[in-house]
């Protein structure tokens, strides 16, 4: 597997929990507007079609809500697979290294964050990603 592999590869775990937040979002739009779908009452008899529009949106919450749960699933299968070729990287910075980077949502770290926490250099911080990415092996 080549560097930009590998960093194709440990990338996955943000664009998944990416893909869920945006899904979230959609699924909380979607609760909003079967909230405010109103009734309106009139004495002439007319079809469903309110109960159309409340019918589809929760068929739409029902669909996202099936869709968010595998993608769930899927974040967790390739979490599992890349902090388990992060576990097998030897050294312990270029771990650090890979967990900062590829893992952690909480600060969003940069390379120079992540420089600044790891008290090294820019340089020798991109020096230990080239080494933790060449240490890193996948299954």
């Amino acid at each position: 597997m080549t560097r930009e592999e590998k960093i194709e590869f440990l990338s996955r775990y943000k664009e998944i929990d990416n893909t869920i937040d945006r899904k979230l979002d959609e699924l909380s739009m979607w609760k909003a507007r079967r909230l405010n779908i109103t009734p309106t009452y009139s004495d002439m008899p007319k079809g469903g079609q309110q109960d159309d529009k409340i019918q589809s949106a929760v068929e739409k919450i029902m669909m996202l809500e099936q869709d968010i749960d595998a993608t769930i699933d899927e974040l967790e299968k390739t979490r599992i697979e890349i902090e388990r070729a992060i576990d097998r990287v030897p050294d312990r910075a270029q771990r650090l290294l890979l967990l900062l980077k590829y893992i952690d949502r909480q600060n969003n770290y940069t390379w120079d964050k992540i420089a600044v926490e790891m008290n090294y250099t820019w340089r020798h911080i991109m020096r230990l990603h080239n080494l933790a990415l060449d240490s890193l092996k996948t299954e």
